[in-house]
């Protein structure tokens, strides 16, 4: 799996693999037809599909798009925002969850799912998503020990281009 860039954000592979693992369990108890997360700009963070569809990326964004808009409008409802959207056609239905505020996930399914079950088992998927999503966003924590190596490598790599002998008398000990 590749890492994914998003809103200067970098997913791992394996965040990204957690979620598709998510993705995949949210078909198998919801049999809905498509899962996906994307970024609010559109930008598919991973999804999962029971049959090859082309234009994901393309639905990924159109996705984002109306989004956008119908938070536009929440704003004018004096509303805080619209947590869940359901658009619903003749044969397919989409909901689209937020998560967070970074995220969205996108589930489509035929007219013979229940919009309810849905719904439920969205907003629970939304909810293990954000968990997984939001460590991506916390910076790595570096123990003392781990930050005066790192300075020594770096003032070595310093030395190294203006060659400087890095055990030389000069050399301040860290």
């Amino acid at each position: 799996m590749n890492e994914h860039k998003t809103d200067r954000l970098v997913v791992p592979p394996d965040a990204v693999a957690q979620v598709a693992a998510c993705l995949q369990r949210l078909m198998a108890d919801s049999n809905a037809s498509l899962s996906m997360v994307i970024d609010r700009s559109g930008r598919v963070i991973a999804s999962e599909s029971r049959d090859p569809r082309s234009g994901i990326a393309d639905l990924g964004v159109l996705i984002a798009a109306a989004y956008s808009s119908l938070q536009e409008i929440a704003r004018l409802l004096r509303e805080e925002n619209f947590q869940t959207i359901l658009h619903e056609g003749l044969r397919e239905r989409i909901v689209t969850e937020t998560i967070d505020a970074r995220w969205l996930l996108v589930v489509l399914f035929d007219e013979q799912v229940q919009v309810g079950l849905v719904r439920v088992l969205t907003r629970r998927t939304a909810s293990t998503l954000a968990a997984i999503l939001d460590l991506q966003q916390q910076p790595p924590k570096f123990s003392r020990q781990r930050q005066k190596q790192f300075r020594r490598a770096a003032q070595d790599t310093i030395d190294l281009i203006f060659g400087k002998d890095p055990e030389g008398p000069d050399r301040e000990r860290t």
